[in-house]
């Protein structure tokens, strides 16, 4: 649960009796789930990737190599002018995708990128060397790239290896809007293919030239393995651990004497407040009093759990909190107890517990802990009670 959302919402809503039961249930079943609480400490969702138990690791490294491969993609592809070619005879319909590695050396590849810049032709990398950061491989095929003009298409993505079955490059494949037309590999001049298709001779048409072993592992298959091979429940650990070097408190000190301080909600409209069909609702220069249209039926008590003291008084002010109910807002937790002390904390009081936030210490000008917040009327009282003599 999200500790500073939590609480916001509860300032603002009264839920029935029957309600405040089941929220209560759902927020426990909530805090004892891993995702919940890593969004609690993160701010934000986790990846699928961490959220899945390691069980599901492959197909869930599957799923984030295909979203990291088309962001490869996009920072990969090196896009060309659209240059008239004279000598093409292929109908804008057909492509021809050529499927190389580094093993074929940097002066074939030079060769490659030459022959095939061209507006129909892409040149595609099955992936990265083992180990080897994407910053590096781009900047490695942009030097092969320098000085060309036009520039090809060269992208990195393993699908089009996976769909060819293709084990050794180059591998040239010309195909139509549905289907693959003809396939070569050793050679890698888009004309040649062409060509043989004009003849009529369509298909596998063999290897034609000298291939080489495709060095780079594929992109997907590298990340599935990585992410399987990761000890997500040991990530979990380190995320949630996180929280306790990060985590800000808002520590107050300890009430010493007992103290009643009232609120008054009444606030003044800056400019007129309308409803979304024009209506006005509150027009510029009115006061209002919040809790003349919404009853507050809590009773907020905040407190230092690391206080022994103050946690028993605030598991009294809770249980003699009668119709209201008890909310209890923590000013600082034990570092060093972590998660287990926390729900600890949540068991001693069989409450859910939330951090106090700079907007609910500054709108109640709490001071002092322990401390209870509750409605009289057309006011708020904060009462401040020593530990040795809660009320």
């Amino acid at each position: 649960m999200h500790f500073c959302k939590a609480v916001s919402v509860l300032l603002l809503l009264a839920p029935t009796a029957s309600a405040q039961a089941s929220e209560r249930a759902d927020l426990r079943a909530l805090r004892d789930q891993a995702g919940a609480i890593q969004e609690a400490v993160s701010g934000t969702a986790l990846p699928d990737w961490l959220r899945n138990p390691p069980d599901a690791s492959a197909r869930a490294g599957e799923a984030l190599g295909t979203a990291e491969r088309e962001r490869m993609h996009r920072l990969t592809s090196v896009q060309m002018p659209a240059v008239p070619d004279a000598t093409a005879t292929a109908t804008p319909t057909q492509t021809i995708t050529l499927l190389v590695s580094r093993a074929l050396g940097a002066a074939a590849l030079r060769d490659i990128f030459a022959t095939a810049a061209r507006p129909d032709v892409r040149v595609v990398f099955r992936g990265v060397a083992e180990g080897e950061p994407l910053m590096d491989f781009m900047r490695g095929i942009h030097a092969e790239l320098q000085g060309l003009d036009p520039m090809p298409a060269v992208e990195l993505d393993p699908t089009p290896f996976r769909e060819a079955g293709a084990e050794v490059v180059p591998l040239m494949i010309l195909s139509g809007p549905d289907r693959e037309i003809a396939r070569v590999a050793g050679l890698s001049d888009p004309a040649w293919l062409r060509a043989q298709v004009a003849a009529g001779r369509t298909g596998d048409l063999g290897v034609r030239g000298p291939v080489e072993a495709i060095s780079e592992p594929d992109m997907l298959e590298e990340i599935a393995r990585r992410v399987a091979a990761l000890d997500l429940a040991a990530l979990r650990e380190q995320a949630l651990a996180r929280y306790w070097t990060r985590a800000v408190f808002e520590h107050l000190p300890a009430a010493r004497e007992a103290r009643t301080r009232v609120i008054d909600p009444v606030i003044e409209a800056k400019a007129d407040i309308a409803l979304p069909d024009g209506t006005l609702l509150v027009r510029s220069g009115e006061r209002l009093n919040p809790l003349d249209r919404l009853a507050f039926g809590l009773r907020l008590v905040v407190f230092d759990p690391t206080e022994p003291a103050q946690v028993q008084t605030a598991r009294t002010l809770g249980e003699s909190a009668g119709t209201l109910r008890p909310v209890y807002l923590a000013t600082r937790l034990d570092r060093a107890a972590g998660w287990e002390g926390f729900r600890a904390l949540e068991d001693a009081l069989d409450e859910t517990v939330y951090l106090l936030t700079p907007d609910v210490r500054e709108r109640f000008a709490l001071e002092r802990v322990p401390a209870s917040v509750e409605s009289a009327g057309r006011v708020f009282l904060v009462r401040e009670h020593p530990p040795e003599d809660p009320r």
